[in-house]
């Protein structure tokens, strides 16, 4: 009697137990996960070389992230959360190893690794796979509703925003008057006033645009700076003009005035934006053209390839197409690829779609090849394009890698070896190929025998090529990595005053020059998460956080709209001519927001009745790509 007692109260007390979810296992498992949770933040704390002080809170919130991540938790969650948590933290970890003080030797800027490197990836790449997996189920609980009806139409608002941002940005230009000018400007410049020959080093179109401003304030009788200070003016609007569009596209879409008004003040409220529109550079207005034509590949998507049955809507896609390339050397590669996508995707139009795709695929190489030539536009160097190869095989050169003599003497012929070790420079490739000995002549004629160089030096030097590689791009994919970013007026020493393009005080407004300089080197470097928006390694991971998202809702086809800013990151990863500057990738400061929206599933609206703002098409609501071809499924 007494012993069925005993089970009966044992019994009851473990019931107890596991009804509060207080069971000795439990109770031992929450104790580890505790301890794991602490471990994690200690040395992420310890990693980013914060107060120790962090270690306690940041345990107790990745604890309590951990909890949740029990409850919630998919198979397909942490794939996808855990491979771009791996990703990022060995970025944080190799990045971490290259030094940019400019204070060490070139052979010892990378710095060995060292078995503790192995415990902060491991660490880090968990602690982001629990704050990743819980931030992702958080996105894929809150669905943005396509459910608003504005009481204007999208063209309306489109006009809005752009007055709106021009007033908000024009200023800047004012108080920088003429404008932001380096020595890409007054390359540009130059040739703009003819008194240098064309060169599609600088795209040819860019210059034309210039170049009735700077000659037409010549011929007027006001100075070169007046009539880049008027050109900036129209940049200006031309970039208020097609960055507004991107609220009056979500408006459009019927997204809520919610997610359209914080898109609009983004752009108008970061200062970088006022700054960029009034500087002389072509990745500015390219930045712009490449947000319309990723707005325009998401509309390409949505509609199934129906949007370009359409010959309004064709003809306008394959202008914006033709000025992509134009604008930007790289522009052809994102441009030749995106169609080659879209032609896949829908093939059932190709009677339609081919032709024109052709056409705008042979007519840039036709123009840029044979008709620059015979207008007598010198090409763009090779040496231009192969930035990265040229860094990869002169670090080779300085560290006393294993060479041929056949490769020895290929690179004493572009520079002797002697020279290259004085030269070379980690973070830019510029100290070797504008060295006044380097022979680019015997590059552009040996071409082929580069690449062939390249690759035969490629195993054996496999590791200083990967550290060649890491340093020359490690902006670019390092958040840890900052650089300059913006040209506040006309920089000293740029040649800009021997073509009159002087600073100017209008109306008194320079005084707030140093102003403006102070609140955005504050922003990138004491603003706690707001510093973020300046940082091209956080613009870009953004943007692969989004990418992830939709495969992992297996959203296939809106995973494509991310396609022209991949093509845009690999081709400067292929020939970036420095390490980090932000205006090679301006695009991703204006992809930002679209990286956040893409980031969260879509709710769509039921068909709308006829409004003021009716006849906008219905976005998606579902997430599947069952309208792709099969072939593509994954």
């Amino acid at each position: 009697m007494k012993w069925r007692n005993k089970a009966a109260a044992a019994y009851q007390g473990n019931h107890a137990y596991a009804a509060a979810g207080k069971t000795p296992a439990q109770r031992l498992a929450a104790v580890a996960e505790g301890a794991a949770a602490l471990v994690l933040a200690g040395v992420s704390v310890a990693y980013f070389q914060q107060p120790a002080y962090w270690t306690a809170p940041a345990g107790l919130v990745l604890f309590l992230l951990l909890r949740y991540l029990q409850k919630v938790w998919t198979q397909r969650l942490l794939l996808y959360n855990g491979i771009f948590s791996v990703l990022l933290a060995g970025s944080f970890v190799l990045g971490g190893k290259v030094n940019t003080s400019g204070k060490v030797p070139s052979t010892q800027v990378f710095q060995p690794m060292y078995r503790s490197d192995g415990v902060y990836f491991l660490a880090l790449a968990v602690t982001f796979c629990i704050v990743f997996s819980c931030l992702s189920d958080f996105l894929g609980k809150h669905p943005l509703s396509a459910k608003q009806k504005y009481l204007c139409s999208s063209r309306t608002i489109w006009l809005g925003s752009s007055i709106f941002l021009f007033l908000c940005w024009i200023p800047a230009l004012l108080v920088f008057f003429p404008g932001g000018i380096t020595w890409d400007s007054t390359a540009c410049a130059v040739r703009a006033l003819g008194k240098a020959p064309l060169s599609n080093q600088q795209p040819v179109l860019y210059i034309l645009l210039m170049r009735p401003f700077l000659l037409g304030a010549n011929a007027l009788g006001f100075s070169t700076g007046t009539g880049v200070g008027v050109f900036l003016a129209v940049q200006t609007l031309a970039m208020a003009v097609m960055v507004g569009y991107f609220p009056a596209w979500l408006a459009k879409k019927q997204f809520s005035f919610w997610v359209a008004v914080p898109v609009l003040a983004y752009f108008a409220l970061n200062p970088i934006f006022a700054v960029y529109a009034g500087t002389m550079w072509k990745d500015v207005l390219f930045g712009a053209l490449i947000l319309l034509y990723t707005l325009q590949v998401y509309d390409i998507l949505e509609s199934k390839g129906e949007a370009l049955k359409h010959a309004g809507a064709l003809a306008g896609f394959l202008t914006l197409n033709l000025l992509v390339c134009f604008m930007r050397n790289n522009g052809y590669y994102i441009v030749l690829v995106t169609l080659v996508v879209l032609a896949v995707l829908y093939r059932k139009q190709w009677k339609r779609l081919l032709p024109a795709f052709l056409a705008v695929l042979i007519l840039v190489p036709a123009v840029q090849g044979p008709g620059y030539k015979a207008m007598k536009i010198l090409p763009s160097p090779f040496a231009e394009s192969v930035g990265v190869p040229l860094q990869q095989m002169s670090y080779t050169v300085v560290c006393g890698g294993k060479m041929t003599a056949r490769q020895k003497a290929y690179m004493e012929n572009l520079l002797p070896q002697q020279t290259i070790k004085q030269a070379y420079r980690p973070f830019t490739a510029d100290g070797i190929k504008f060295h006044k000995q380097f022979n680019g002549i015997y590059l552009e004629e040996h071409k082929a025998e580069f690449f062939k160089t390249w690759l035969g030096m490629l195993v054996p030097n496999f590791s200083l090529y990967v550290k060649a590689y890491a340093m020359e791009t490690l902006g670019y994919w390092h958040m840890g990595t900052t650089n300059w970013v913006a040209a506040f007026g006309v920089a000293k020493g740029c040649g800009a005053e021997q073509m009159d393009i002087v600073p100017r005080n209008i109306a008194g407004l320079a005084a707030n020059q140093q102003a403006i300089k102070n609140h955005i080197s504050y922003t990138q470097r004491c603003i706690p998460f707001v510093s973020w928006i300046l940082n091209i390694g956080f613009l870009v991971w953004a943007a692969v956080f989004a990418l992830f998202q939709l495969l992992q809702r297996r959203d296939r086809r809106r995973a494509l709209t991310l396609l022209p800013g991949a093509l845009l990151w690999l081709t400067l990863m292929v020939a970036s001519p420095t390490y980090c500057e932000f205006r090679y990738l301006f695009f991703f400061a204006l992809q930002l927001p679209l990286a956040v929206f893409l980031s969260f599933p879509v709710r769509s609206a039921p068909l709308p009745e006829k409004t003021a703002c009716s006849g906008q098409q219905e976005l998606a609501a579902e997430t599947a790509d069952a309208d792709l071809p099969d072939e593509i499924k994954i």
